[in-house]
């Protein structure tokens, strides 16, 4: 399922539930080894599989264990401080540089 702005917040949650439940299992770690890692209770990483609403202080740790805390920031990153992506840029144009102007005198080395 593809989470958009227009998707219900309970399935939203069912669906975030889902993928951590798949993160977890990916990891190799049961229920309670991954509370433990997070530093939560089983029944908190049962809540939050069933697509339950937790505290966002939770969240981040569960995150945090699947090392996913840094792309969920990055997805709050305001448009000015992404990186462009797929962005042509203009080339910069170098600055003239003023060239001395040709002297009709001839230069005699202090002779």
């Amino acid at each position: 399922m593809n989470i958009k702005n227009s998707t219900k917040t309970d399935a939203v949650l069912k669906e975030v539930g889902a993928r951590l439940t798949q993160q977890r299992v990916l990891a190799k770690l049961t229920q309670a080894g991954l509370a433990e890692k997070a530093g939560v209770s089983k029944r908190t990483v049962e809540r939050i599989e069933a697509g339950s609403s937790i505290q966002l202080s939770t969240m981040i740790q569960v995150l945090r264990v699947f090392k996913l805390l840094e792309p969920f920031g990055f997805a709050l990153t305001s448009e000015k401080d992404k990186a462009p992506v797929n962005k042509k840029s203009k080339p910069v144009k170098a600055e003239k540089t003023l060239s001395p102007e040709p002297s009709n005198k001839s230069h005699s080395w202090g002779y």
